[in-house]
């Protein structure tokens, strides 16, 4: 049974919808989930904790989980047959690797600027004083062939006319919504500062283009 926190309408404090710009494992992030045909936000910790688990610090290597083998592996299989969640987002960071070790940030995003929708999945853990600890993943899958230079991966995106099948369908919906991929022409990306990579930097100034630097010298390194 459901029984993480809900928030309604009425207790969505400026706290709450305060944006973050440098989300990190085991932050805790908004996300939707519909339980008896009820569309709700709540909260989860960023990285799933799988009902085993011995202790909760596995979560912080669980935040992302491939949806080519999510209703295989141990921690991803229950959840994903019958726990789903939209995580909403403005966009998402990916590091582009050049040369023999210089990494690149760069920012996606919807052309349109509209919020996104990444597909999760969501589970809970008891902790020894015996509450529940709720976290979630983030579902990826192969990167547009238009984005794959920069990385191989990006998040499963949520159509909005698929909302209601994600939440509802279960394992079912897992091969529909890989079918459904939302068009390259309707995202966007561009270099961002590498400021980024210090969680402690959390500002607008992250998602800010910035000039690529001249690239040319690293086809000699």
């Amino acid at each position: 049974m459901f029984t993480a926190e809900a928030i309604s309408a009425d207790k969505l404090t400026e706290q709450i919808l305060l944006p973050s710009f440098n989300i990190a494992p085991t932050h805790q992030i908004p996300a939707i989930v519909q339980i008896d045909n009820e569309r709700t936000l709540t909260t989860f910790q960023w990285g799933l904790i799988p009902s085993w688990a011995k202790v909760p610090s596995i979560g912080a290597r669980m935040i992302n989980a491939r949806v080519e083998t999510i209703l295989e592996k141990p921690s991803f299989r229950s959840a994903a047959a019958k726990r789903h969640c939209i995580i909403p987002a403005d966009g998402w960071f990916e590091w582009q690797t050049l040369g023999k070790s210089k990494k690149v940030p760069h920012y996606f995003s919807r052309t349109d600027k509209a919020l996104l929708g990444f597909a999760g999945i969501y589970e809970s853990w008891q902790t020894p004083d015996g509450t529940e600890l709720w976290s979630c993943s983030v579902i990826t899958t192969d990167a547009h062939p238009e984005f794959s230079e920069i990385h191989d991966r990006m998040p499963l995106l949520v159509p909005a006319q698929s909302t209601e099948l994600w939440l509802t369908q279960g394992a079912a919906a897992i091969a529909e919504l890989r079918m459904q991929a939302v068009p390259a022409t309707d995202l966007t990306q561009w270099e961002v500062s590498s400021a980024v990579g210090q969680v402690r930097n959390n500002n607008p100034k992250l998602i800010e283009p910035v000039e690529p630097e001249d690239l040319s010298l690293l086809l000699f390194l």
